[in-house]
């Protein structure tokens, strides 16, 4: 999308200004998509191994949700997820450094925040709406954010158990952070000040 096309957006100016700094654009995150969908089982493999040697410590995740009981079937858009991102990185050129353990760990537990803020029965419908809204608003990576509220939509409506549902949206939001964060280092702390 261009400048352009991005001022005409009936949208807050901040958001605007989140939409003009993100670096996985709307086009490096559809040509991905469309990418992913065709590779081989061979080409999957071969992107995974990349995954592995460039994010191990999220591929870490996986393993953990495997063990926690999520099903290969459940795990899968989650998998998908880091394809993508993967492939939408490589076409847009961005190199980014492994995250960290310490990194995970930060934005897991920012996102917990947030939900539990979203569920809390002390502040009004309006309190929360408006804590999602500063948060959709401002952040730096709009359209991976906007791709995967899209990819938890369904699973929050599932039959499956609320565990596998809270341990499935967690993780991909947690993902959309640290992908964040290793974007645009800090923003967080940005955002406070």
């Amino acid at each position: 999308m261009t400048k352009t096309h991005i001022d005409r957006l009936p949208l807050p100016e901040r958001q605007k200004n989140a939409l003009r700094q993100a670096r996985v654009t709307q086009n490096l995150i559809a040509d991905a998509v469309v990418k992913r969908d065709k590779l081989t089982l061979e080409e999957k493999a071969h992107y995974v191994e990349i995954i592995i040697a460039r994010q191990p410590q999220l591929v870490g995740t996986i393993i953990v949700l495997k063990k926690l009981g999520l099903t290969e079937a459940t795990m899968e858009p989650l998998m998908d997820l880091l394809l993508m991102v993967t492939i939408a990185l490589e076409n847009g050129q961005i190199e980014l450094p492994p995250a960290s353990e310490g990194l995970v760990d930060m934005c897991f537990e920012r996102v917990i925040t947030r939900m539990t803020q979203e569920t809390d029965a002390r502040l009004s419908a309006l309190e929360k709406r408006q804590a999602s809204q500063d948060y959709i608003e401002q952040h730096p990576e709009q359209w991976l954010l906007a791709y995967v509220f899209n990819l938890v939509q369904p699973m929050k409506q599932s039959p499956e158990d609320d565990r596998i549902v809270n341990l499935f949206v967690t993780t991909a939001f947690k993902y959309v952070e640290v992908f964040t964060e290793l974007l645009h280092p800090g923003w967080t702390q940005k955002q406070a000040h």
